[in-house]
């Protein structure tokens, strides 16, 4: 399997958009599963992983299961679901438990990614070396974007993390600067 260009990887993702349609449509009603291995069947490697990536970022994982199982009102067996329905815990939730054995934080990773004032190439974080980068990062006083820079990852990422880390923090109840040093408006 040959690595992949970004520009690559963004035209595999819209080739698969329609295939990525077409399996909710079978999966939700419009077919079964002989029509399900068909269609994946007529895929490659990279085009079911690519598949995946594109169905993932059509979820939101901050609504409710009940939100998004919300069609679904019986269970393989015929018999009517009714727990995920009033289910208030999100998908977010959900994926927080299924982290891999053995996935754990390199604390080490983080600090050299958040002292490289070029960026992180050529480490590579796991999603909670990368929290724990949004974390620290903003609270010495790195601005969202030198955080972004040196994590790999998007301004609105960084925004987001440093949210729910404040969230998190204020829960457990820890210290979270009411506004990061980097992060001072010019407001007046």
């Amino acid at each position: 399997m040959k690595r992949l260009t970004t520009q690559d990887r963004g035209d595999l993702a819209e080739d698969m958009l329609p295939v990525a349609a077409r399996l909710t449509t079978i999966v939700q009603g419009d077919g079964g599963v002989q029509d399900v291995e068909e269609l994946l069947g007529a895929l490659d490697q990279q085009q079911q992983t690519a598949l995946l990536v594109v169905l993932a970022g059509l979820v939101d994982p901050d609504r409710s299961l009940g939100a998004l199982l919300g069609w679904l009102d019986f269970d393989e067996y015929g018999a009517p679901i009714q727990a995920v329905q009033a289910s208030r815990r999100t998908l977010r939730d959900l994926a927080e438990g299924s982290v891999p054995r053995g996935a754990g934080v390199d604390e080490v990773a983080v600090e050299r990614a958040l002292s490289h004032p070029n960026g992180a190439s050529g480490i590579h974080l796991n999603r909670d070396e990368r929290r724990l980068g949004v974390d620290r990062g903003i609270r010495r006083g790195l601005s969202y974007e030198q955080v972004a820079e040196r994590l790999g990852l998007s301004v609105a990422a960084v925004k987001r993390s440093w949210e729910r880390a404040k969230d998190k923090a204020r829960a457990e109840g820890r210290y979270v600067p009411v506004q990061p040093v980097g992060q001072i408006s010019n407001a007046a």
